[in-house]
């Protein structure tokens, strides 16, 4: 299948190692925020049931993967996409013997495609930019992954979006940090549950 090129991850143990992008369809994370973005999660992606959805490439479930996260379960419906994504999951597969490695062809709005495989401590979503992320979609994701028994106490999740959007809150779920990195933003969710994980430090 032909690529337009490839990322490389950005640190832990697969970091400097190439994973394909599909020819269209995806917005990759650029190096910088996917640096920030686990520089600020630190130790806490160690052991961790990882959710990405969106995943295009996967590149943030493989950098969280590189950081020591036992599981990683992949979410993107776009077949031409999702057969990249699975290229690089086998790829990587035999860096990574322990960790329990999914890639789901589905909706990344409709659990019903992912909720067996929680549940999950880290969520990332990084849905494609014009595809609903001025309109409600953070919003609507917030309620969603509240369903019960997908998300573990205290989970977090990290979501990107156009650095001009606004940002969704909600009775569930504290923000902890927001950052902008170039045209985009991040932002770092956490939980609320009566056993809080520990929040990620600043870096």
């Amino acid at each position: 299948m032909d690529v337009m090129g490839a990322i490389r991850i950005t640190g832990g143990v697969l970091g400097g190692r190439q994973i394909a992008v599909p020819p269209s369809g995806v917005r990759p994370s650029q190096d910088r925020l996917r640096q920030g973005v686990f520089s600020s999660l630190g130790a806490f992606v160690e052991g961790t049931r990882v959710l990405d959805l969106f995943a295009g490439s996967g590149a943030l479930g493989f950098e969280a993967l590189s950081r020591g996260a036992a599981s990683v379960c992949w979410v993107e419906r776009h077949p031409g996409t999702v057969a990249v994504l699975q290229r690089n999951v086998r790829d990587i597969s035999a860096a990574t013997p322990g960790a329990l490695l999914r890639v789901i062809r589905g909706d990344a709005m409709a659990p019903d495609r992912y909720a067996a495989h929680g549940p999950f401590d880290l969520v990332f979503a990084d849905p494609p930019y014009g595809a609903g992320t001025e309109s409600g979609l953070l919003s609507r994701l917030l309620v969603l992954l509240c369903r019960p028994a997908l998300l573990a106490t205290g989970a977090v999740l990290v979501y990107e979006q156009p650095a001009a959007a606004p940002v969704a809150s909600s009775p569930s779920w504290d923000l902890v940090r927001e950052r902008k990195s170039g045209d985009s933003r991040w932002l770092l969710y956490r939980l609320r549950g009566a056993e809080p994980a520990p929040v990620p430090r600043e870096p």
